[in-house]
């Protein structure tokens, strides 16, 4: 089970020191997107990455200040091409810089192979056909990342759907409880990514909750949205909506080993949100943590 109250954090960015600096204790880990911490000049290059050195130089500063938890975009799980292993090593590389709590990625697919490049960015998470081929396929992955990062907990986080695959093998959490069976990965659990798909596809919060293995739940996602030619779009551009909370009210307690609770915003929409709103967020955030922890006291009381 995890401690008794949920780390809360945010998602860090280029704006994110200003809030750290301003929220003090509200905030109790940061998450690290390491991709952005290079640049990529792509598979043949002699000198491949780029490190951002000034932009490390920063975050290392508050990472010793707070716990620190990884979150990949890049390494594209669910692609039916081989890992990229030299993307692998720079992140285990981070890893041992920073020194994650845990280290997620997405169950969506960012790259295709297209034409001369093997390894072409998709530009969006792709939705991705939940069976047994692709059980396989990131269970092979999982595999050569718990080689490359020691050990450290996985999870995987649940996409925004931006075409619904039809009729497909298994469900979404049928998918994610079988890996966590197989593997031990658990789940970034993102809840504004369920509520898009609630509002462009029609679907069930509460069947898509009640359907997870509560054990697999590891970090929970709230971010805000917006409309886009009719399609609600995840695109981390304002406060949290109020069924997002209303969900992490209801179910946090249910996920025993839930332990961390994370915003996520885009530094270009710092503007929009203000330093007031992202901090008017981190004290929500904190009294959904204490009524979680109040909840794990009292099942533990009754134990």
């Amino acid at each position: 089970m995890a401690s008794l109250k949920p780390l809360v954090g945010l998602l860090y960015n280029p704006a994110v020191p200003a809030v750290l600096d301003a929220a003090g204790a509200l905030v109790d880990h940061v998450e690290v997107i390491p991709d952005r911490l290079w640049y990529d000049f792509g598979l043949g290059e002699p000198r491949r990455f780029s490190h951002a050195h000034t932009a490390i130089a920063e975050l290392r500063r508050y990472a010793e200040r707070h716990r620190v938890i990884g979150h990949g975009i890049g390494l594209s799980l669910p692609s039916a091409m081989p890992i990229d292993e030299a993307l692998l090593d720079e992140v285990a590389a981070s890893h041992r810089h920073f020194g994650y709590q845990w280290y997620s990625e997405h169950l969506s697919m960012f790259l295709a192979p297209g034409g001369s490049v093997p390894n072409a960015q998709a530009g969006m998470g792709l939705p991705v056909v939940h069976g047994e081929e692709l059980l396989d396929i990131v269970t092979e992955k999982l595999a050569l990342m718990d080689q490359a990062l020691g050990g450290v907990p996985l999870a995987l986080e649940n996409g925004t759907i931006f075409s619904a695959i039809p009729d497909p093998e298994m469900s979404e959490p049928e998918f994610l409880n079988r890996l966590y069976a197989r593997t031990g990965c658990k789940m970034l659990l993102d809840l504004h990514n369920l509520y898009a798909n609630t509002r462009n596809l029609g679907w069930s919060a509460d069947e898509y909750l009640a359907a997870l293995d509560p054990e697999i739940v590891l970090e929970v996602h709230i971010a805000g949205g917006d409309m886009l030619r009719g399609h609600y779009t995840d695109s981390h551009s304002r406060r949290t909506p109020d069924a997002v909370w209303e969900w992490l009210a209801a179910w946090g307690p249910r996920f025993p080993n839930l332990a961390a609770i994370t915003f996520e915003y885009h530094e270009s929409y710092h503007k929009r949100i203000g330093l007031a709103g992202v901090i008017a967020e981190l004290e929500a955030m904190q009294q959904a943590a204490e009524a979680i922890a109040g909840s794990r006291t009292l099942v533990r009381e009754a134990a």
